[in-house]
């Protein structure tokens, strides 16, 4: 994933954004803009989720208090980051029982299921 810049390269002050132009039809919007852009493509679902990891400092249980979810719900979520942030690991091992527990929770489809065992 690339950085965008935070620091003046040359002089090493804070920098800001002003400017957002469109690659297709060419519109600009000048202004004073949030630097979120760093979090920009990542899902609601995935920020809420990696605000709330952090909150509890990396622990999967606190995490599972916190969003009052299953311990399968958490490691699919981790997995969903690891994909939207490319850390993915094509070796990564399949737990075929947290992907039953997935299926019948809903979290899962079938389709993502098969994909998964078929690794």
């Amino acid at each position: 994933m690339k950085r965008s810049l935070t620091n003046c390269p040359v002089c090493d002050g804070e920098l800001k954004v002003v400017k957002y132009e469109c690659l297709k039809c060419k519109t600009k919007i000048s202004g004073e803009f949030d630097r979120q852009e760093k979090c920009q493509g990542l899902s609601d679902e995935i920020f809420d989720f990696i605000k709330t990891f952090i909150a509890a400092e990396g622990s999967i249980k606190q995490t599972e208090k916190l969003l009052n979810c299953s311990y399968p719900k958490i490691k699919n979520l981790l997995k969903k980051t690891k994909a939207a942030l490319d850390l993915e690991n094509d070796d990564e091992e399949v737990d075929t029982g947290d992907i039953i527990e997935l299926i019948s929770k809903g979290e899962y489809s079938v389709e993502e299921a098969l994909k998964k065992l078929k690794k």
